[in-house]
């Protein structure tokens, strides 16, 4: 089996998709393999593995990441390959939102092949000469179905309910954690207008920034997005406003509601640091939130503005009870407010806490490291690393083909 290859952009590149393909080429012929090696590298949205028909067999390609597509190459007993790769599939195993297609490549006048091609469901059959030109409608076609049956991603929204009260930290870690269970599916917005703080934290220095994004939202794809974000080594993505020039910012918040469909629709999970607290302005974020964390602290001020909070949420904007939590952070149960007193005063919210340890928090700020990686035995990780399952729960790996293959 060959290796999995990142295609960069090409000068003369000018095809791009509505969003990633992964794509097998089977091939039996190294001819066919070199030749669509230099077509498929004119397109930027696409990345592929090259197979030899004789490597093929359910050993070597069940652990394999799922392609998009499968390209094969008519030779000798190619279909028995095909057929043995669906016989072998386990039972059991339920579909995957991933649907593959099968694309035959020979001679077209070979009638036999097509219609043992049409026998096995493949979604077209063309010339083993065919350019890049030739495919890129077949191309567009299974792209543009992917994003179709893509889910929506969910949007956690990370708020203070007092100025320090830790949300930025809690937003951060907690994404970092789902990040590295889920590479390069979770986005972190900074919505920080002024100062935001969220790059120095994780010590990434963005070119790009949200109001490029917002700039470029009715263009904006999945491989124009990925040319944007700043990116973490564990996995985690990364957006914010410019320091440079606030009143831009300013501009472009009332703009985010355009923005969050898009990046929702290419992340599974995108979490929002509003350590600013609730402000009319981001209305958009508040609305489309899947959940909503009031960070507070056990203080009153604290408290009394999670209580208020609450009822701007829920009677202004409109938000369900069920979709607002709270986290108590930097919890201390020697401290006169006990955890009891604030669940008697928020009684219809679930709660979470996250224990006291402010020093290990200060530490990997200022390292640039998020606690969850470097003080992964601190109590205060093991409440992020709940809070994230919660979130991201865990799915079983895959280790086999699927139960049906073809679309």
């Amino acid at each position: 089996m060959g290796e999995t290859i990142q295609l960069s952009r090409g000068d003369n590149s000018n095809i791009r998709l509505k969003t990633n393909l992964f794509i097998w080429v089977l091939y039996s012929s190294e001819n066919f393999k070199l030749h669509m090696q230099g077509e498929l590298a004119h397109c930027q949205s696409i990345s592929y593995e090259t197979i030899s028909l004789n490597d093929v067999s359910s050993e070597k390609v069940k652990n394999a990441s799922l392609p998009d597509l499968i390209f094969v190459e008519t030779g000798p007993g190619w279909a028995q390959k095909v057929v043995e790769l669906q016989r072998n599939s386990p039972m059991g195993i339920e579909e995957s939102d991933i649907n593959t297609s099968l694309i035959v490549f020979g001679d077209e006048n070979d009638s036999g092949a097509l219609k043992i091609a049409l026998r096995m469901g493949a979604m077209d059959f063309v010339s083993d000469r065919a350019s890049l030109s030739d495919l890129v409608p077949l191309l567009k076609h299974s792209a543009e179905d992917k994003v179709a049956v893509r889910k929506s991603g969910q949007l956690f929204v990370f708020v203070n309910t007092k100025g320090g009260a830790g949300a930025t930290t809690l937003a951060l870690n907690t994404a970092v954690e789902v990040a590295n269970k889920n590479k390069n599916q979770v986005l972190l917005l900074d919505l920080d207008i002024h100062f935001g703080v969220v790059a120095d934290y994780l010590n990434v220095s963005p070119t790009y920034s949200i109001n490029d994004a917002i700039s470029n939202v009715t263009d904006l794809d999945e491989m124009s997005l990925q040319g944007l974000v700043a990116k973490h080594p564990s996995g985690l993505h990364m957006l914010s406003f410019k320091h440079e020039n606030h009143n831009d910012n300013f501009d472009k918040v009332a703009e985010l509601g355009q923005l969050l469909p898009t990046l929702l629709e290419i992340y599974p999970y995108v979490f929002v640091d509003l350590s600013t607290g609730v402000d009319r302005r981001f209305a958009p974020v508040f609305s489309q939130a899947s959940k909503i964390f009031m960070t507070t602290q056990q203080n009153l001020v604290s408290v009394k503005n999670a209580s208020r909070i609450l009822r701007s949420l829920t009677l202004e904007y409109g938000l369900a009870k069920d979709q607002i939590e709270l986290i108590v952070n930097r919890f201390d149960k020697h401290q006169q407010i006990k955890l009891s007193d604030i669940e008697q005063t928020l009684p219809e919210l679930n709660v979470h806490v996250i224990p006291n340890d402010f020093k290990a928090a200060i530490e990997s700020a200022n390292l640039g490291k998020p606690f969850v990686e470097v003080k992964r035995n601190s109590p205060m990780t093991k409440s992020i690393i709940e809070l994230s399952q919660l979130l991201a729960p865990a799915t079983q790996e895959q280790k086999g083909w699927l139960k049906r293959l073809f679309s």
